[in-house]
């Protein structure tokens, strides 16, 4: 287990809540930073890209009461950009209500 998988479950108390990183590699996205993870159930949103150019939001959600997380990747919306642009651009349209 990484420090930061045990960092995330000490945090929510929930076994494999740090396990983001590894599904979005799984799926072909090496690149994966936090967009938001203030949900203490673990219900965080990331951003995910498979060259750091070009990437897409995805989604883990408790699954409570069953045990695990359900994780998502839209692949049908995508920004462009650096990681550091991209987080910005998005959390200006969340905060303006479009995303």
């Amino acid at each position: 287990m990484t420090d930061e998988n045990r960092m995330c479950e000490e945090a929510t108390g929930c076994v494999n809540s740090g396990g983001f990183r590894e599904f979005a590699e799984e799926a072909g996205y090496p690149h994966c930073h936090v967009l938001d993870w203030t949900s203490s159930a673990g219900d965080w949103s990331f951003i995910v890209s498979e060259d750091g150019l070009t990437w897409h939001l995805m989604f883990q959600e408790n699954r409570w009461p069953r045990q695990g997380f359900h994780r998502t990747i839209d692949n049908e919306r995508c920004f462009f950009g650096t990681a550091k642009e991209v987080l910005t651009e998005i959390c200006e349209l969340v905060e303006i209500g479009i995303l």
